[in-house]
């Protein structure tokens, strides 16, 4: 039976409020984001132009020191659809050790860790939207022991992330992450492990580390990825090739904080970003390159309207030019709650 927007509306709705009834401490707290994307691409694949809405209410119950679940809804101008992105449950007993379980964030890399509403650019770079597809991130119904480092605790100057998850595709996994924090600099490594059964079973992994400086009103972050590709890798054993197809990235982004103070505009945040993607390290010749400038004016540390000029270059091993197809501009309007 197909429910219309509007009755998953009232669902979701009375989901939401029914589940606050019971908890004890109750928090809400999402973001709200309008703005309009301008795309170089044939219009035959899409608009030139897009308008775009999305939103996040995110409930988080108290019931006790030990005990707290979290609920999250999304909702998009994709469609016009809402859904129940996530559940998850958080025990808390020791010092340094807290478990997470529910359908959560796979800790792969230093961005999939944080939310979308902090992100310093309106999207995911694309070099994580590529890796993404092969597994290596997004959310999976996991068991999470993780520790967050804590200025209060400078005696365990660690953050450690370790996370087993399955999916209904018959895919299963290990995701691991470990941060050493030194002052101002943080360095972080990750590892991933993937088991896809079915009718062409194979076994994948992927390695990251990353280096990131933080200060006040300055971040730097740059990060290195070796992965291998299962997809490609089942199609190569199909045609008779080598089913072990590895890849590559890197990304960089930095971050200046300008402080205004003016009637209107608080604070200005010119970021840069770039990324390489190699999806097969034995074809150099096909690969994608990412540069995007941008800017945060924040008129108040929760309202900001972002400004990205996000320039992709595409290459494919029988040409001998780039493309400047599925580039962007972005102008958005975000409120954080």
């Amino acid at each position: 039976m197909k429910i219309n927007f509007y009755k998953k509306f009232i669902i979701v709705t009375y989901l939401l409020f029914s589940t606050i009834a019971f908890g004890q401490k109750i928090k809400l707290e999402g973001y709200g984001a309008t703005g309009f994307k301008f795309f170089d691409r044939d219009i035959l694949n899409g608009y030139n132009q897009e308008t775009f809405y999305e939103g996040k209410l995110q409930a988080e119950l108290d019931y006790n020191k030990e005990i707290e679940a979290q609920l999250d809804f999304r909702g998009n101008s994709v469609g016009n659809s809402a859904e129940f992105r996530e559940f998850s449950v958080k025990l808390e007993y020791f010092e340094t050790l807290t478990f997470k379980i529910g359908n959560i964030k796979r800790p792969f890399g230093y961005e999939y860790l944080i939310s979308r509403e902090e992100l310093h650019t309106t999207e995911r770079n694309n070099l994580y939207n590529n890796i993404e597809k092969l597994g290596y991130g997004g959310r999976s119904v996991s068991v999470m022991g993780y520790y967050k480092y804590s200025k209060k605790k400078t005696d365990f100057p660690y953050s450690y992330y370790v996370s087993l998850f399955k999916n209904n595709n018959l895919a299963q996994g290990l995701t691991g992450r470990f941060v050493y924090h030194a002052g101002e600099f943080s360095y972080g490594v990750s590892y991933m492990f993937q088991d896809f059964g079915g009718d062409e079973p194979i076994t994948t992994q992927g390695f990251e580390v990353d280096i990131t400086f933080k200060e006040d009103n300055f971040l730097a972050n740059i990060e290195a990825f070796y992965f291998q590709d299962g997809n490609e890798g089942v199609r190569q054993r199909l045609i008779g090739g080598d089913e072990t197809v590895y890849g590559m990235g890197a990304k960089l982004m930095s971050k200046l904080k300008l402080d205004v103070d003016g009637k209107f505009i608080k604070s200005i945040d010119p970021v840069i970003l770039f990324s390489y993607y190699l999806p097969d390290t034995d074809v150099s010749e096909a690969n994608q390159i990412q540069s995007l400038i941008g800017a945060n004016l924040y008129l108040d540390k929760d309202v900001r309207v972002s400004v990205n000029a996000d320039l992709r270059l595409t290459k494919n091993q029988f040409s001998d030019e780039y493309s400047t197809k599925d580039s962007r501009g972005i102008i958005e309007f975000l409120v954080r709650f």
